[in-house]
């Protein structure tokens, strides 16, 4: 999925509601629009609780481009590391924009969350490969 902003109250249930439409998903991959603006009726957070009942029993690998550190965006890897038994490989890209001191930081929080799989290898990054600038 491109040009996902997970600012807007709706999105992060989207993109929920279309993962949970496809159970047998093995891949993942978002790019997130971390420049979008919305009126503030459209500014929300949601409630990870609320898809617990979500199981990405066939989810391996997941990619995020443009990883902001948004509250949502925080959560929405949260409840898929959790949710994910036999996932093997996350890569996240960090955006751009982020002082490389946060980003370090970032880094250390995301590799210390609680993952379903034994397995997965988690790779977070600073700059973008070539192939996808």
């Amino acid at each position: 999925m491109e040009w996902v902003w997970f600012g807007h109250k709706y999105s992060v249930p989207f993109i929920l509601l279309m993962i949970r439409s496809s159970p047998n998903l093995e891949k993942l991959q978002l790019e997130i629009d971390v420049e979008v603006s919305f009126d503030e009726s459209f500014l929300g957070s949601f409630v990870p609780e609320d898809y617990s009942n979500i199981m990405l029993e066939h989810l391996n690998e997941m990619e995020i481009i443009d990883y902001s550190h948004q509250e949502n965006e925080v959560a929405f890897v949260k409840l898929i590391l959790a949710n994910s038994p036999v996932l093997k490989e996350v890569r996240i890209f960090m955006w751009n924009e982020i002082p490389k001191r946060k980003k370090v930081n970032i880094t250390k929080m995301l590799l210390s969350l609680p993952c379903a799989s034994p397995v997965v290898k988690i790779i977070v990054t600073f700059a973008l490969p070539f192939w996808l600038c």
